[in-house]
């Protein structure tokens, strides 16, 4: 049998089903993106947006719920931000205050409501400019961590809303 390809807009049409640009057909969902090389706060428009963790990063190795000094850390998990509040982290989060260059963090993560998110030294420290979304990803250094703040959106009638995320360590290696 032979199937014509119609393209149609930004998508191309093969035998009855419509293939999106960036989309894979299998699935139907968008292709994940690559780990970004720059450090920052990235925003998402959905879980399959946000990138997988890449499985090497260069100059530094990385092991299952350790965290930058190899202590054990569980790297999945929510926490729950609240109207009103300060910016807030990962409860004991392993940030140092020197040697930025001993590690790296990634993290990618999800709200149920919108909230904002950065880079910071502690709750009173934000160090990046911040977005706002309910699905994200930042890539920082050991003196930082992630922060969250919640956003009160018009007729969300909440105070309060949890984050789940997922961590990746990576310890500076020769």
């Amino acid at each position: 049998m032979i199937h014509k390809a119609v393209r149609i807009g930004v998508g191309l049409l093969v035998a009855g089903f419509v293939l999106l640009a960036g989309f894979n057909a299998s699935l139907s969902s968008p292709i994940a993106r690559s780990w970004p090389k720059n450090k920052g706060v990235y925003l998402a428009s959905s879980s399959e947006t946000i990138p997988a963790f890449p499985r090497t990063l260069s100059g530094y190795r990385t092991e299952n719920d350790k965290d930058f000094w190899d202590h054990t850390f569980v790297c999945r998990g929510s926490t729950r931000v609240f109207e009103g509040g300060a910016w807030s982290g990962i409860p004991d989060f392993p940030a140092t205050m020197s040697g930025c260059g001993h590690g790296v963090f990634m993290i990618r993560w999800r709200s149920l409501l919108p909230i904002e998110f950065a880079l910071g030294f502690h709750e009173l420290t934000v160090s990046s400019s911040s977005k706002m979304g309910t699905f994200g990803y930042m890539y920082g250094t050991n003196c930082e961590q992630p922060m969250f703040k919640f956003v009160r959106t018009a007729g969300s009638g909440s105070n309060l809303t949890d984050v789940f995320y997922e961590i990746r360590f990576w310890q500076a290696a020769p």
